[in-house]
Formats: C-alpha cells, sequence, structure tokens
C-alpha cells in the first residue's frame, strides 16, 4: 500500500501539531516585563494598639509593609517594616510601644565622614551597596553592606571606630550520644 500525501494532508497535520503547541504555550505564565520587580509578600500579624499607636505618632505619613512577632532574650518583640516618603525603616517594639531598636536607610553620600574615611582605611577597594543607620537606645551605629572587600559588611560607630560585635546566643547543648553496647560474637 502506497501513502501519498496531499497538500490538504499536510496541511491538516501542520494545523493539528500548532493547536499542541499553543496549548502547550497557554499552560505557561506569561513572562515578566523587562525591569519589574516582585513583590516580596510581607509577612503580618497583628500588633497591639500601643505599638500602632507609637508608630502612627511618630511617623504619620509611614506605611506599615510588614510584620513579625520574635522571641528576643526571652522577650516577645514586634519587628514593624515600613516605609515613609521612599525613607525604608525597620523596628523592634516592645508591646507596650517604646522602640527598642530601629534600623533606618542611608545614603552612603550622607554617612558621617569619620564612617567613610574608616571604611576607606579598612578597605580601600570597597564600594558600599547599602547604608543603614542601627539605634538602640542611646547606641547608634552605621552598618554598611560593602562590595570589592574580604568581608560582604563593617559596622561602625558614629566617631569611624569599629562597632563592638554582637554578643551571640549561647547555643543550645546537645545531649551527649550513646555509645552502642558492645555485640557479642
Amino acid at each position: 500500500m502506497k501513502l501519498t500525501w496531499t497538500l490538504g494532508t499536510v496541511a491538516a497535520l501542520t494545523l493539528c501539531l500548532c493547536a499542541g503547541v499553543a496549548a502547550q504555550e497557554a499552560k505557561k505564565p506569561a513572562p515578566k516585563a523587562a525591569g519589574a520587580q516582585t513583590e516580596k509578600a510581607a509577612t503580618k500579624v497583628a500588633l497591639p494598639a500601643a505599638i500602632t499607636e507609637a508608630f502612627q505618632k511618630a511617623y504619620p505619613n509611614g506605611k506599615i509593609t510588614g510584620t513579625s512577632k520574635e522571641t528576643e532574650n526571652g522577650k516577645t518583640v514586634y519587628e514593624v517594616e515600613s516605609i515613609d516618603q521612599g525613607q525604608n525603616r525597620d523596628f523592634l517594639y516592645n508591646p507596650d510601644g517604646t522602640v527598642v531598636e530601629m534600623e533606618e536607610q542611608v545614603k552612603p553620600a550622607d554617612l558621617p565622614a569619620p564612617v567613610g574615611d574608616a571604611l576607606k582605611k579598612l578597605y580601600p577597594k570597597a564600594t558600599i551597596t547599602k547604608a543603614e543607620k542601627l539605634t538602640r537606645g542611646q547606641t547608634l551605629q552605621y552598618e554598611l553592606a560593602i562590595k570589592g572587600a574580604p568581608k560582604k559588611s563593617v559596622t561602625f560607630m558614629p566617631d569611624g571606630t569599629l562597632a563592638p560585635p554582637e554578643p551571640k546566643a549561647p547555643a543550645a547543648r546537645k545531649p551527649a550520644a550513646k555509645k552502642p553496647a558492645p555485640t557479642k560474637k
């Protein structure tokens, strides 16, 4: 038996093939536009009223973009991520609305001169990729994310001295592993 391919047969096979490819393409997610950013899903936990009131009083134009509840040194604190007129700020609040810690994004050009000088002296080829002002009580520090240096970040006091390292929480002790009993042969 001889198979004859007619123009109609070829066209029908091509149409079926194209329909199958189109169906597969329709199942794929649409490509993102150039330059589009994915928005990080913000975690939301209910904040105590004292925290909401304190935040709104201090930053009436600020918008809370994320919240979380954490335990630090056995105490419950609430993290609040916010933006206020393009300025990113992250806070740690006690449940009573008092601020424990605040991180505020700053432009590298706005860093105190001693901080910039200290960075150049310590890592001459480093460039700042992100700078934040960190306030804990009366203590002020500048955290710098850097590239072109052996470290990825460095923290300075306003006078340009290196900030002392944060104390690490003691690691939970693991119970001693039991040695298996000797087997008799």
